[in-house]
């Protein structure tokens, strides 16, 4: 029997026709956008440190030297949850909540009653950010680039907790901390605090003079110190074993 008439006998009666694969579904979009997110993941760390760095190194700054209008900072500042909100997993519950109170914190920090509720809800943004980005970095087992310099994101966020916890202290009690001039505190004076206290430099030119904000100030510079030792220290070695 030819090869030709097996094929005819087994599209027979009672025998089942022999059926082609089918043909993969084309993507849809929520596919296409979900694999997009998931690879633009990595590179999002590095887009996020480099606004955390124009944003503490410039815009800060220029802002409080009369060079920028107010609320240039304010704006600007709401593009680290917006760029954070790729870092994270797609399944994490707290992306929704962290757009969720972009808008409150913009709007709370243009009322001056609501200057408060705003850091609140600041820090609270700053610390999901921190321990989100940290997982990502932390946990993996080879550390690219990105993951690098994520690392770094974590440690300026550790300045930007510290000042969001200086800034209550004050707003509680309004002579926490004093300059060596006795002028009165300036606006982004203690981000400048919070850095030099976290690095350890410690230029003495304002001092925390209330006791919870001197243990505050220890507790940074000691965070600081263990974050460069142990934590920053890891992602580096791992990061020369993967290029290795």
């Amino acid at each position: 029997m030819s090869a030709s008439t097996e094929w005819h006998d087994n599209e027979g009666p009672g025998r089942p026709a022999l059926a082609c694969a089918p043909a993969a579904p084309a993507p849809t979009w929520r596919t296409r956008l979900a694999q997009w997110q998931d690879a633009a993941r990595d590179p999002a760390l590095s887009v996020l440190l480099g606004v955390q760095v124009v944003f503490i190194f410039v815009i800060e700054p220029l802002v409080n030297t009369d060079v920028l209008p107010r609320w240039q900072l304010e704006v600007f500042q709401l593009l680290m949850p917006l760029v954070s909100f790729f870092v994270m997993p797609r399944r994490s519950k707290v992306r929704p909540l962290i757009l969720l109170t972009a808008g409150p914190i913009l709007a709370l920090e243009l009322i001056e009653n609501g200057v408060f509720t705003g850091l609140l809800l600041r820090m609270f943004v700053t610390v999901a950010i921190t321990v989100l980005v940290a997982r990502a970095v932390f946990r993996a087992e080879t550390v690219t680039t990105h993951q690098l310099l994520g690392a770094v994101v974590v440690y300026l966020n550790l300045a930007l907790l510290f000042m969001g916890i200086f800034s209550a202290i004050r707003y509680a009690v309004p002579g926490a901390f004093e300059t060596f001039t006795h002028q009165p505190l300036k606006p982004g004076e203690l981000l400048y605090f919070s850095i030099t206290t976290l690095t350890s430099t410690g230029y003495g030119d304002l001092l925390p003079l209330h006791p919870l904000a001197r243990s505050m100030a220890n507790l940074e510079a000691v965070t600081g110190q263990l974050f460069l030792g142990t934590f920053l220290a890891r992602v580096v070695t791992l990061h020369g074993k993967s290029r290795s």
